[in-house]
């Protein structure tokens, strides 16, 4: 019985492991896509940034169209396109 004991004991050994890694990938993954986040939402600040430069009344018409984006279009129809 001893036996079995010692082999149930490093099933759970090696589980508890695999859980442990499991965490670690999904924290890598999220950390990962985070920093790809922060690096669109730079580049969009850069964008709005040189719109705003050559293009009249950009705030206000970049709100207006953003409005309607938000209404009219799903975006997860924009990823099957």
């Amino acid at each position: 019985m001893l036996k079995k004991e010692l082999e149930i004991e490093e099933k759970v050994n090696l589980l508890e492991k695999e859980v442990k890694l499991l965490g670690e990938d999904a924290e890598k993954e999220r950390l990962d896509l985070e920093e790809a986040v922060d690096s669109l939402r730079l580049e969009i600040e850069s964008v709005k940034m040189i719109l705003k430069e050559f293009v009249p009344d950009f705030q206000e018409k970049f709100s207006s169209i953003k409005n309607t984006v938000l209404r009219e279009i799903d975006p997860q129809w924009i990823i099957k396109k």
